[in-house]
């Protein structure tokens, strides 16, 4: 730790008016006990896996309601008299006794606008660290406890915090953790040997033993103790099944209907989870990416309309496999309609990277993986590009489509999932809805029991010969005859099995 860079940096943050965020707080006066205990807490329990919280003293915030302008410091600065200085740092001190552990601080002063102030830099815990009650009693802080930073805020963790928090600082990884029942004959040896294949591995790599392979790709326990047992990763990488041994392992697609009705159909993706992503890719190519050619009048050259670029589909399918949290039982879905594709996730992104920041920025250079493993593997698979760039080529892709900017939901810090609506290309919709208007009568001149059963089905799809003569008021043999000239001039089909279909609109 350099003293002199981080006062270089400190300094920086009030000449570029930085605003507040989960790791720069402003404070007027070191007398503000209640909010500074907090905060010191929060910056050492780190939530947002920064280097280092930043605590001013004796720089005031901007709070403009007429102007909207907030949070930012105010210039020139109110400052500290430099007489004040040490006192000021002795108190603060004298509160560490009231945060268990005793968080590591140090106390750095500097000059702004002719006026002395100073940073309190805390450096992240290895260990939990609360507010004990007798400290928030004696600073009059409403509660003590575990205090965490979310971006400008410094809050008492909720309960999927809770969890973060306790898992962050266990250690725990559910990926590295060995599965209680698995074995090696649990992994197909043909999986691994083609990883390594389309890895590039050495040849000599491809023909090892399949324990000896298992040890090389660090599948299974290196010790005596743990020597006969498997990692939950390798799992999710080579079974045949991850979801006989690991709950949720899988990808479906569940796809709205073309016929008008609200019925759904779903495809189900198992096997390894980088084969699952290739197989969601291709499905993308196979069954949802439509596009159409535009050739204007009089213009020899033609353009492509497509629904969705490919690009963002493969790096919003593949974020879900890779950032699952795979100790959740909760499969991830992707949802298919007519004009939107909805990702949905049980789970959050890690902090530093928040919901928030999915929707507002395009590149992440900090970013912490909740499966490191897996995403080392996949990017040697080229199945991710480089890392933290995979937002950043889905929005490029959609906005160069003419796709709208993708949605990021919840839009709160409770619910435990993360979604995403990639919209679809508002000039492809208008060309696809031109496409299944319905046939009107001009187009083609029905006789007048045809038309009352075709508007019946258009008004009533699902239903068969006998619920039809009922809407209709027509004998059943005459909606049964009214029904084959229907067919032949391919304006309905019949779906299902013949206890349970009905005509619909083709």
């Amino acid at each position: 730790m350099n003293l002199n860079n981080l006062q270089a940096f400190a300094h920086s943050l009030i000449e570029n008016n930085r605003a507040e965020c989960d790791f720069v707080e402003y404070k007027k006066s070191y007398k503000q006990e209640d909010k500074i205990l907090k905060t010191i807490c929060a910056y050492a329990n780190n939530f947002m896996n920064r280097d280092y919280g930043y605590l001013f003293i004796g720089i005031e915030e901007q709070d403009d309601k007429a102007s909207g302008v907030k949070a930012i410091p105010i210039r020139p600065i109110t400052g500290l008299l430099e007489g004040e200085l040490e006192v000021a740092e002795n108190h603060i001190k004298s509160l560490f006794k009231y945060i268990q552990p005793t968080p590591t601080c140090h106390f750095i002063s500097d000059q702004i606008d002719g006026k002395w102030y100073f940073i309190v830099v805390v450096e992240p815990s290895n260990r939990l660290t609360e507010v004990i009650d007798k400290g928030a009693h004696k600073t009059k802080l409403s509660k003590g406890g575990r205090y965490i930073r979310v971006n400008r805020d410094t809050v008492l963790p909720n309960t999927r915090q809770e969890y973060e928090l306790l898992r962050k600082f266990a250690g725990y990884s559910f990926c590295d953790d060995f599965h209680a029942t698995a074995t090696l004959d649990d992994l197909n040896y043909e999986y691994m040997k083609e990883y390594l294949v389309k890895t590039n591995a050495a040849q000599d790599l491809r023909k090892l033993p399949k324990e000896e392979m298992a040890k090389m790709l660090k599948l299974i326990g290196e010790e005596e103790s743990n020597k006969d047992k498997i990692k939950n990763f390798a799992l999710l990488m080579f079974a045949d099944r991850p979801e006989d041994y690991i709950s949720g392992a899988h990808i479906e697609i569940i796809t709205e209907s073309r016929d008008g009705t609200s019925r759904m159909s779903a495809e189900k993706f198992e096997g390894p989870i980088w084969i699952q992503a290739q197989q969601v890719r291709n499905y993308f190519k196979d069954r949802i990416e439509h596009s159409y050619t535009i050739r204007e009048s009089g213009n020899i050259y033609h353009r492509i309309v497509k629904n969705w670029p490919d690009i963002a589909w493969n790096e919003f399918s593949t974020n879900m496999i890779l950032h699952k949290n795979y100790d959740n039982p909760n499969y991830g879905g992707i949802y298919v309609y007519s004009d939107h594709i909805s990702f949905a996730n049980h789970n959050r992104p890690l902090p530093p990277v928040s919901i928030k920041d999915l929707n507002e920025k395009t590149i992440f250079d900090i970013r912490a993986y909740l499966n490191p493993q897996i995403k080392d593997m996949f990017y040697k698979l080229h199945l991710i590009e480089s890392y933290g760039s995979g937002i950043r080529r889905a929005k490029t892709a959609l906005k160069e489509n003419g796709n709208d900017a993708p949605m990021f939901l919840p839009d709160n810090e409770t619910d435990d999932y993360t979604q995403v609506i990639m919209y679809i290309n508002k000039e492809y919709k208008e060309y696809e809805d031109l496409d299944n208007k319905p046939i009107q009568n001009e187009t083609i001149k029905l006789p007048k029991n045809q038309q009352i059963v075709y508007d019946t089905i258009l008004n009533n799809p699902g239903l068969r010969i006998p619920a039809l003569s009922k809407l209709c008021g027509l004998k059943e043999t005459s909606v049964d005859n009214a029904i084959r000239q229907l067919k032949k001039h391919n304006l309905i089909e019949y779906i299902g099995n013949k206890k349970d279909g009905g005509y619909f609109k083709k």
